[in-house]
């Protein structure tokens, strides 16, 4: 009946949701630069596909909920053991390798019990979930060889753990669950320190911005660099991704996308440093603003994220005009592209930050949070990043 093909398309959402989400707690501690960067856009596409399953298992008469109940998902026991994977190349293994391997010949039994024109709707996105997968499959077994040898031992309980997988994603009964008002700690996850890729040097500060009245070959090369370290915002994102309470499902998507963009703008400093003849080894990376937010929950480092966001149009607004007035094509781009995201991201902030708050039983107010966040910028995250700079102009554009 359609309500049963509904709940079944429910439990696979919601496990996709929460294997999404684990992954991207493991992109900080990946010593692989293409893997750390490229692992975000994989976890963003499994939010894309979840995004359609819910349009179809709600036209199946399956409300998908105000709140994703976190404890409510199908198969928690597995989930949580995938949060245990000692080490980045045992974690891209169990998530991409077995699990979604799994999941790919299960949802392939679903389409071959198929309702034929019945159920036609849901046929073209189980198709193409399965076609997700096998790439991801694909894209992971060249990750994981670039990460090393992964633990047998884990990874077997991991096989044996998913021998109930098909039975519980066919499950009609769902778990009762109450919402999760606190930060996520489960297994070895939240990561409390970012990796330093494998060939770069590590780093626990920036130098000083340059000045306006430094040559432009200067200020293009610090921008670059600055640049490369927005793979800390990217690993920032990932762990809100993961250690958030229960929110709406919309909020996890966003964090996703956040998170995506981080990982691209990184990807602008490799590019940039290229086109400069900077080998992008070359820059030492630092995992200290990381670090730092790791020590301060979930809210409130979404806040300090979207606020150091908000104050950084200045200086991102004077880059590209530098840029244009130096006939930097490549520089322009960069900053172009660089600012659309963080409008976006601004937006985030503003939209999801009260029910973030909210969600985490935190009885101050959203403009509270807010000034916390910025004095904590202030007073901890610029005074331990930068101890060597002698002064930050007010309207830099921060690394993030």
């Amino acid at each position: 009946m359609p309500r049963e093909r509904g709940v079944i398309l429910k439990n696979l959402a919601d496990f996709q949701t929460e294997l999404a989400r684990i992954a991207a707690a493991f992109v900080p501690g990946m010593e692989d630069w293409e893997v750390r960067n490229e692992l975000p856009l994989q976890v963003f596409s499994d939010f894309r596909m979840v995004q359609d399953l819910r349009v179809r298992h709600k036209e199946l008469g399956v409300a998908p909920g105000d709140l994703h109940l976190s404890q409510a998902v199908p198969a928690r026991e597995m989930l949580e053991l995938l949060c245990e994977a000692p080490t980045s190349a045992d974690a891209l293994e169990a998530i991409f390798a077995v699990t979604k391997g799994h999941l790919a010949a299960w949802i392939k039994e679903v389409l071959q019990s198929s309702l034929g024109v019945y159920d036609l709707p849901s046929t073209p996105l189980l198709e193409a979930n399965i076609e997700l997968l096998k790439k991801q499959i694909a894209w992971a077994a060249k990750g994981r060889a670039a990460l090393g040898a992964v633990n047998q031992g884990y990874l077997a309980k991991v096989t044996a753990a998913l021998a109930g997988l098909g039975e519980a994603l066919s499950n009609q009964e769902r778990r009762r669950a109450e919402p999760v008002r606190r930060a996520r700690r489960v297994g070895r996850l939240p990561l409390l320190d970012g990796a330093t890729p494998r060939g770069f040097a590590a780093r626990a500060s920036i130098p000083p911005l340059p000045g306006d009245d430094s040559p432009y070959s200067v200020r293009e090369r610090y921008f670059a660099m600055n640049f490369l370290q927005e793979v800390q915002a990217s690993d920032s994102c990932a762990s809100i991704l993961f250690e958030a309470p229960d929110m709406p499902w919309d909020f996890y998507f966003d964090a996703a996308r956040h998170m995506w963009d981080e990982s691209r703008h990184a990807m602008f400093g490799q590019i940039k440093l290229t086109s400069l003849g900077i080998p992008v080894n070359e820059v030492a990376l630092s995992t200290t603003a990381y670090r730092l937010r790791q020590t301060i929950a979930p809210h409130d480092r979404y806040a300090a994220l979207t606020t150091q966001e908000a104050d950084a149009f200045p200086g991102k607004h004077k880059g590209l005009k530098a840029a244009l007035e130096n006939n930097d094509a490549v520089g322009a781009m960069t900053w172009s592209y660089d600012i659309a995201d963080e409008t976006q991201h601004v937006r985030y902030g503003q939209k999801w930050l009260p029910t973030l708050i909210k969600a985490m039983d935190d009885p101050r107010s959203p403009d509270q949070v807010k000034a916390d966040a910025e004095n904590w910028r202030a007073t901890v995250l610029t005074m331990t990043y930068r101890p060597r700079a002698q002064s930050v102009e007010a309207d830099a554009a921060p690394v993030t």
